[in-house]
């Protein structure tokens, strides 16, 4: 976001359903954050949506692959090319993930993704860019490193010459190595934890497609999910219990469930300062109000998995209005 020079005014869309990271990157460095409503059935940006968001000021859309399913990118590309935008992917979900047999994440000016402690693949920290135009990948490597024009292992072990120059002013923000070596090892497990989330996903898919009161996030058929997630939705017109009620009677006999996610526009920083208020994003809302995480990793073992379906399928019934 900082590679492209955004000015007062600047606007860049993205979505209300993701972390706020997603805008707080935009309003970082300068520019105005304009949300986009999402699709009820994968929870991605929708880019109907979108399309009526473009305006003059518009400089960038940053579409989410939320829980790692892709977004509609040809058609985010179509309204991007047609307006002369910049589309960065926010891909923190989605190492795995493609969409008509292309990686997320190489569709756009660059794209970002997250080795958080709960992502696919972890470094505890950090994650990385992609860029394919190499103009623009030197800045951005100069911006990760205080803007210094050699890295130390150039200048000592290649050149070996300790000078350096600073091209402009950047930041900390480059992987240690500590880091990289953590996550490396991981790539060569990328294929069976994959496999492992995806005979959960079956697990999961087999015990609540068809359960009343509740519904599956549904998966884009045109492309590959990362299977970061895996989102259940209340239904509150066949359900006596709250969201809020139903994870606290999850939480007492040993499930714990997460959201994703609140919408963002509906935090107190962005109401009072931006001026978002409660039914600007009325898909975002119901979703965000509804949604629920739940356990979702390589090392959950089929009897967990069982008890977790077990478990919450018996709640779901005895909640049924």
């Amino acid at each position: 976001m900082r590679s492209l020079n955004l000015q007062p005014g600047d606007e860049v869309i993205t979505t209300p359903m993701s972390f706020v990271a997603t805008s707080h990157v935009i309003l970082q460095n300068g520019g105005t954050v304009v949300f986009a409503d999402i699709d009820r059935k994968s929870h991605n940006i929708d880019p109907a949506e979108i399309a009526r968001k473009i305006g003059p000021r518009t400089r960038a859309i940053i579409p989410v692959h939320v829980g790692g399913n892709p977004c509609e990118m040809d058609q985010i590309m179509q309204l991007a090319q047609a307006h002369d935008l910049q589309v960065i992917e926010d891909c923190a979900h989605a190492v795995e993930s493609e969409f008509q047999g292309q990686p997320l994440g190489t569709f756009g000016y660059a794209s970002s993704f997250s080795f958080y402690p709960t992502k696919n693949i972890t470094t505890g920290e950090g994650g990385i860019v992609l860029c394919g135009n190499e103009e623009i990948a030197q800045q951005i490597r100069l911006l990760s490193s205080h803007g210094i024009a050699k890295s130390t292992w150039q200048r000592m072990e290649v050149e070996h010459n300790p000078l350096y120059d600073v091209l402009l002013p950047g930041f900390k923000y480059n992987m240690s190595d500590l880091q990289a070596a953590l996550g490396l090892p991981q790539l060569d497990k990328l294929e069976s934890m994959y496999a492992r989330r995806k005979q959960l996903r079956s697990i999961y898919d087999a015990a609540f497609t068809d359960v009343e009161g509740i519904e599956v996030v549904g998966l884009n058929p045109r492309g590959k999910s990362a299977l970061h997630l895996y989102m259940l939705m209340l239904d509150p017109t066949r359900l006596k219990i709250s969201r809020a009620q139903f994870i606290d009677e999850a939480r007492k006999i040993g499930i714990e469930l997460s959201v994703n996610y609140t919408p963002i526009h509906l935090f107190t920083w962005y109401q009072q300062n931006l001026g978002f208020r409660q039914g600007d994003f009325p898909v975002a809302e119901h979703c965000g109000a509804h949604v629920m995480s739940l356990p979702f990793y390589p090392l959950l073992t089929d009897e967990d998995a069982a008890w977790v379906c077990e478990g919450l399928t018996t709640l779901v019934k005895r909640h049924l209005n």
